[in-house]
């Protein structure tokens, strides 16, 4: 196991009372393996990612890198252990410092790390330019001359320069045109192949997790509503919530003269700083009963490589998974 998180808790002191973000997720990532994060804006994808790169304080849980406890650590004890955990932002135009040129920034990870020579490190530097498919001319350049795509091969360039085991990607692709988004991805799954790097790819895009995961795990207000190879994420979804997501994903079967539309999902996301009590979904769940207001429920494996939080998950007479449209009429609360 390359990462393995558990009952992971952080929280953030604001004038409005203590907002959880992050309440009680447990992620594991095996190694060359692909895990997506995804949920709404404000489901706390990133600031699990932040507290697993120690960029966010955990308050409580554990968090291993290759068997090691990252939270006991301290800033000297950690950078020992940080070549093995990289991360790459959202943004390109705002994660490489405009000042540096982008030899520099590459090379900088090793200056930090005391690795190399100076010749040493501009050979790394050239070499992991032309990986990313940049030439080595792009070194005495500035990352202002380069496009959004570019920029990021560059931060993935700089995230490489450590041979990480772990990189964590935070909606890498999100703001860059969509053909540039597939050279992106193709980079990232030619890495993966051919160094065996493990990847924490957080997105709101299913259309960029379907190209991408091994594994999706669901966060919905800051706990983990579902998780499971994507094979059964997408042929077989059983919690609501990751139902609304798939139906709201665009298809081109809206061209077809029999398609009938999914019901979107309505309604936001409830304040952290005031989450039900029962399931977070509730509120927003055509399939609600007076349980799923007042109970927690557990994220409990369904088969053999699904978990589920959803009061509403039965098996039927044959061994069959039914989820909660496949047993129980819609809620009359819920009714539209």
């Amino acid at each position: 196991m390359i990462l393995s998180c558990r009952d992971v808790v952080v929280e953030f002191h604001t004038k409005n009372g203590i907002l959880r973000a992050v309440d009680g997720v447990d992620l594991d990532i095996e190694p060359g393996q692909t895990v997506a994060l995804v949920g709404e804006s404000g489901c706390g994808k990133s600031t699990l990612a932040r507290a697993i790169m120690g960029l966010n304080k955990v308050k409580s849980g554990s968090i291993r890198l290759d068997g090691v406890e990252l939270t006991d650590l301290r800033e000297r004890a950690l950078r020992v252990h940080r070549p093995k955990l990289q991360m790459v932002f959202q943004n390109p135009y705002s994660s490489l410092n405009p000042r540096l040129t982008v030899g520099r920034i590459i090379e900088e990870p090793l200056m930090v790390q005391n690795i190399g020579t100076p010749e040493d490190r501009r050979r790394r530097t050239h070499e992991l330019l032309e990986r990313v498919g940049l030439t080595s001319v792009a070194a005495s350049q500035y990352p202002h001359e380069f496009s959004g795509g570019q920029r990021q091969r560059i931060a993935i360039a700089r995230a490489l320069a450590l041979n990480p085991k772990l990189i964590v990607c935070d909606e890498p692709v999100s703001a860059l045109d969509v053909s540039v988004q597939a050279q992106v991805l193709n980079l990232l799954v030619e890495l993966q192949r051919d160094l065996g790097i493990s990847y924490l790819f957080i997105s709101h895009d299913l259309s960029v997790v379907r190209h991408l995961a091994h594994r999706t795990v669901v966060m919905y207000l800051g706990r983990i509503a579902a998780r499971s190879d994507s094979r059964n994420f997408w042929d077989k979804p059983l919690h609501p919530y990751v139902r609304a997501l798939k139906d709201a994903t665009p298809t081109m079967d809206v061209l077809a003269e029999d398609y009938v539309p999914q019901p979107l999902l309505e309604g936001e996301i409830p304040s952290a700083l005031n989450p039900p009590q029962g399931c977070r979904f509730s509120t927003r769940c055509a399939w609600r009963t007076e349980s799923c207001t007042t109970i927690v429920p557990e994220l409990r494996k369904v088969h053999a490589d699904a978990w589920v939080a959803c009061h509403h998950i039965t098996t039927g007479p044959d061994g069959t998974v039914l989820a909660p449209w496949e047993t129980a009429p819609v809620s009359a609360c819920a009714e539209r």
